[in-house]
């Protein structure tokens, strides 16, 4: 129910869009009626860009599932026809690459990493992030209608608990660890509406790990209904309410793969969960999710002062979650007296430049595949001419020379980054890539 929704509001969207754009595009100097959008052209500005609706999915894959739906976008672009002026072919470039363009990731996704990788250290300067003498993990995971589509083989549900049980097995002995689930009673239906926004419940409370109640826990829910993000953000903070922060390490996983959809504010809440005395660190995981979600997710991640990941598959989840295993683990040294080597730090630190690297150039790569299949849909099926095809195919050689030279670019400054504080890092972040 939510995709299908999800697709309807992109079609909407870009309908009245093609609409208001057409009648500039019907003959050949006709008068553009629409200022024409300033595009990208450093990577201060392709990290603010908005992505498309349509970003991350692999339309140059004539067997992936939403293709045809991608083609029915298309077919709704007006003709653009061979002898037609340099401007109205940059509004056409402009449409089309505000489809497909891609969601390309700031620096300071990095330094976060950097900032929990380094959880306990004194560098950090942030109360969050300094061992106390408990460890506590919750995850609130969406079992909302749209967590039953599959990934490959595998619903998106299925893969989230492989991914949950493996975690909550490697934590150490004392970590202790509560699994809250929403929107899984009543269905999407809009009569469900108020009784499955109402559902949010705790099915394994905060407790070491027990193999038998976790797999237990696990299977009292499928996918079934809205999305209550706010309302659950709120029952966490209850669930965690005899735990503060002074005696307690709190971290929360946020799992959701669309935005709010019962009408709660959870930006704000997630801003006061902050603000309580358990001083959690919310993680925020998008599963799969469009530009929209991802919006709101971000910036549920962003008032928390939390960190935001999208994932597309069951390994990339795990992978998140490896994150809190690392902490729990160092948390383990830390009550051990332990302490983490300089060398350890910079190692890790390179380590998250090397996936930063490769999410742009896979990005980059995915986006330039994307318009040139759309380019040659749109020649195939007679929409533009020869010529119309050469200037956009060179359009998207500029622009994937782009999005190489800024990965160069921000993974050159990144290592520059390596040796300096953390409060250095957000400055000087703030000052050469303000906006995001």
């Amino acid at each position: 129910m939510e995709r299908k929704r999800r697709w309807q509001r992109i079609l909407g969207g870009m309908l009245v869009s093609l609409l208001l754009t057409g009648c500039s595009l019907g003959a050949a100097g006709s008068v553009i009626s629409a200022p024409q959008t300033q595009l990208p052209q450093t990577a201060q500005e392709l990290i603010v860009a908005a992505p498309g609706p349509i970003s991350g999915i692999p339309f140059y894959q004539p067997q992936y599932p939403q293709h045809d739906k991608i083609a029915q976008i298309l077919d709704e672009l007006p003709p653009l026809l061979d002898g037609m002026n340099e401007s109205l072919l940059r509004v056409y470039w402009s449409e089309l690459l505000k489809l497909f363009s891609e969601d390309y990731l700031s620096p300071q996704m990095v330094v976060d990493r950097w900032k929990m990788a380094s959880f306990g250290s004194p560098d950090v300067g942030d109360a969050r992030f300094q061992f106390r003498e408990h460890f506590n993990v919750e995850i609130i995971l969406d079992a909302s209608g749209s967590m039953g589509e599959k990934i490959g083989e595998k619903a998106k549900m299925e893969l989230a608990k492989e991914a949950i049980k493996e975690f909550a097995e490697s934590l150490p002995e004392e970590a202790k660890v509560s699994l809250r689930v929403y929107g899984h009673l009543g269905s999407g239906s809009d009569a469900d509406k108020q009784r499955s926004c109402s559902s949010s419940e705790i099915v394994y409370p905060l407790q070491t790990y027990h193999a038998k109640k976790l797999n237990e826990a696990l299977g009292l829910f499928e996918p079934s209904g809205w999305t209550a993000i706010a309302y659950s953000l709120q029952k966490a903070q209850e669930d965690l309410s005899a735990f503060p922060a002074d005696k307690n390490t709190n971290v929360i996983y946020l799992v959701s793969d669309g935005i709010e959809t019962c009408g709660g504010d959870p930006v704000a809440v997630a801003k006061k969960l902050s603000e309580s005395d358990i001083m959690p660190l919310l993680n925020v995981i998008g599963f799969d999710v469009d530009a929209q979600g991802q919006k709101q997710l971000k910036e549920i991640a962003q008032a928390s002062e939390g960190l935001y990941a999208n994932v597309t598959n069951r390994d990339q989840f795990r992978q998140e979650l490896e994150r809190a295993k690392e902490i729990a683990e160092k948390w383990e040294q830390w009550k051990r007296d332990a302490l983490t080597e300089a060398d350890a730090v910079l190692i890790d630190r390179r380590k998250w430049i090397d996936a930063y690297d490769r999410d742009w150039y896979e990005k980059n790569w995915r986006e330039s595949l994307n318009i040139g299949a759309a380019i040659d849909y749109l020649a195939m099926t007679g929409k533009i001419g020869n010529e119309a095809k050469g200037f956009l195919m060179q359009q998207r050689a500029t622009r994937e020379a782009l999005a190489t030279q800024a990965k160069e670019e921000l993974t050159d400054y990144l290592v520059h980054l390596t040796n300096k504080t953390y409060q250095e890092m957000k400055v000087e972040i703030e000052q050469k890539y303000s906006g995001n």
